[in-house]
Formats: structure tokens, sequence, C-alpha cells
């Protein structure tokens, strides 16, 4: 018969790749747009629903002693997603400044800000709305990493972000039309999700990595305590 501490882990192990999946919303939305047309807006909005629902049902399953590991991956992930965010916009700025390149990669914030608020806004309007669309993805991006893999060793965090990499790659040639100046694209977006992942990595390897082999050990402890003393808990 398998114990009460048992079935809590087991429990647990499983509820950390379904928060790190509905993590990634945010940039679903924007697959779902690109490939059906649909509007950014909406699907962000329903899928950022979509997403609040299965955290809030998560974290009222969870046992009170496992929440602040949850508490922990999230605001780490926060915390990483905006540094990591900006050394990837920045390792980006550099390489197109000092490499003198004609590709521009900032030129998509404008376009996320016209997809969400409508081809007819400002360009100012759509490029501040777009702007906060791209660091949430970052922020997003990194909380789910830190649900699935935060506190291991940093390289899985450059794992993490060329994965990331291959998806953009995937998608945004074919929807910008970047023929012209897809070597340069590629320098840029590598290098920018080479500084991401490195970021995100170190970063949640300090933060996250002595939490996870904390609760990894309470909650084998747990599952380990003697049959009398489960019955007595």
């Amino acid at each position: 018969m398998t114990s009460k501490p048992s079935i809590e882990k087991a429990q647990e192990k499983d509820s950390q790749p379904i928060l790190a999946a509905v993590c990634l919303a945010s940039g679903a939305a924007l697959v779902i747009s690109i490939f059906t047309g649909a509007s950014l807006a909406l699907t962000l909005a329903l899928l950022a629903a979509v997403a609040g629902v299965s955290v809030a049902l998560k974290w009222s399953g969870t046992e009170a002693h496992a929440r602040p590991l949850i508490k922990a991956q999230m605001i780490t992930g926060i915390a990483a997603g905006i540094v990591g965010t900006a050394a990837y916009d920045l390792s980006r700025l550099l390489l197109v400044q000092l490499g003198g390149l004609a590709f521009s990669p900032f030129e998509t914030f404008a376009l996320f800000g016209h997809l969400i608020i409508g081809t007819s806004a400002p360009k100012t309007a759509a490029l501040a709305v777009g702007s906060v669309y791209h660091f949430l993805n970052g922020i997003a991006f990194a909380v789910s990493y830190c649900f699935l893999l935060g506190g291991r060793d940093w390289k899985f965090g450059i794992v993490w972000a060329l994965g990331l990499e291959v998806v953009m790659v995937t998608l945004y040639p074919g929807w910008l039309e970047l023929d012209a100046v897809m070597k340069e694209f590629l320098s840029v977006s590598v290098l920018g999700h080479l500084g991401y992942g490195t970021t995100l990595g170190l970063f949640s390897q300090r933060r996250l990595g002595a939490k996870r082999l904390s609760f990894q050990s309470s909650a084998t402890g747990r599952g380990n305590l003697p049959s009398s003393t489960k019955r007595e808990k």
C-alpha cells in the first residue's frame, strides 16, 4: 500500500512540469497568432486566464511544506527573467553597434505592440506595449525554467535558452521575411540567447540550488518516516 507522504511527494513533483508549461502561455499566444492570424491580444488574454487559473489551483492543492519552494521559484524566475532579458537585449545591441550590422532586432517590439493594440495605433504606443510584452516573455520563460530546472547546474540555462532559439529560428524568418539578413539575424539571436541562458542559469543555480536540495531532502525524509510516525502525523 502506498503511504500518504509518498503520494504527496509524487503530486508535488508532478506539479512542477505543469506550472512550467502554463508559464509559457505568452510565447504560445504569439505562436498561435503567427500560424492562425488570430488576435494576439485575445489569444494572450485567454491563455493568461488559463495559466492564472491553473497556477491558483496548483497552489491551493499544494501541501504547506512545499509552498516555500514554489514561491522561491516564482520570485527567482521573475528576478532572473528581468536580468536575463536585459542581458539578452544588451548583448544584441552591442553586437549590432560594434559589428555595424544592418539587421535591427528591436523592430519586433513595435510589431508585437501593433499585434496587440492594432495596426492603427501610434508607433510610440505600439513600441511601449511591445516592449512590455517582450519583457513579459523573458520573465515568463525564466519562471518556467525555474519550475522545471531551477537550481540545477547553470549550463542547463544555456540549453533552455538554445531551445528558445530553435523556436525563434523556426518561426521568425518566414514570418518577418528575413532572407536578406538571415546571417545577421542568426548571429544576433544566438548571442542574445547565450547571454540570456547564462544569466538565467547562474542566477537560478545560486538562488535555488540549496532550496531544491533542502526540499528534496525534506520530502525524502517524510516519505521514509516509520509507519508509526506517519500515523501519528
